[in-house]
């Protein structure tokens, strides 16, 4: 028991640390814009970044947060994974990196879609 308490402590370091990035830019952005309260932050996230959802979010409760950030809200839009072919060219849906193609069954492909981890809006007052 001990050792997967270990394990999701290791994974919220590294979500911790996501989260302090993401609230020091939401922060930097709020000052620049004369603003005094970040409202909410709305984030796209790939099922291939290799973030764990739900130590992001244990994370997020965590963080330390000033006045400013108090009352922030994380919303989290989750990109599905998609690839394309390089033999076919058919694209598709995968959630992981060892999907093979659906129509030859070949391995060989680039992911297109599912990798990203950005801030796609800051809500303001």
């Amino acid at each position: 028991m001990s050792y997967v308490v270990r394990v999701k402590k290791l994974f919220a370091m590294h979500e911790l640390s996501i989260v302090i990035n993401i609230l020091d830019t939401a922060e930097e952005n709020a000052k620049n814009n004369n603003a005094s309260i970040v409202n909410e932050i709305e984030l796209e996230i790939g099922e291939l970044s290799g973030v764990e959802y739900d130590a992001l979010n244990f994370a997020f409760e965590n963080a330390p947060k000033n006045e400013m950030l108090k009352n922030v809200v994380f919303v989290i839009q989750k990109i599905k994974g998609k690839a394309i072919c390089n033999g076919c060219k058919q694209e598709f849906e995968l959630s992981d990196y060892y999907t093979p193609c659906p129509v030859c069954n070949k391995f060989e492909s680039d992911i297109i879609q599912g990798k990203e981890l950005k801030i796609k809006s800051i809500n303001i007052d």
